[in-house]
């Protein structure tokens, strides 16, 4: 069956003015451009807040520890709570600090993002 309409031809992926330029090539002796500025250093965790994440906890399972060293039933029980809310203590911290990171690398990802719409290229890590 014949159609009297013209026939159109597919598009080759080489067709077009963008894609009939052949690309940049680098040599040796060419440094790569740097699209975006190097990731920034992380600064050193400042002393308090180190004595918040690790000293709280590890003094509350401490306290634990010697309470239960004075061998009453009481003093078990009481260690082993002291423990329990050392080590929650501890992982209420990991957790927040894992949703942070998970914010930082979304962030990351709508730079790079930008920078894709904005270049055609997917930034480098």
């Amino acid at each position: 069956m014949d159609s009297r309409l013209p026939k159109r031809t597919r598009p080759h992926a080489s067709s077009g003015p963008a894609r009939a330029r052949p690309l940049p090539r680098r040599t040796l002796a060419q440094p790569r451009p740097r699209e975006s500025a190097p990731p920034a250093a992380v600064p050193p965790t400042r002393p308090l807040l180190r004595f918040t994440r690790y000293g709280i906890p590890g003094l509350a399972v401490l306290a634990g520890v010697v309470a239960m060293c004075f061998g009453t039933s009481d003093s078990l029980i009481g260690g082993a709570g002291l423990i329990g809310a050392g080590i929650a203590t501890y992982l209420v911290a990991l957790l927040y600090r894992v949703g942070v990171s998970g914010d930082d690398a979304r962030d990351a990802e709508e730079r790079a993002r930008r920078q894709f719409e904005r270049t055609g290229r997917w930034p480098d890590r």
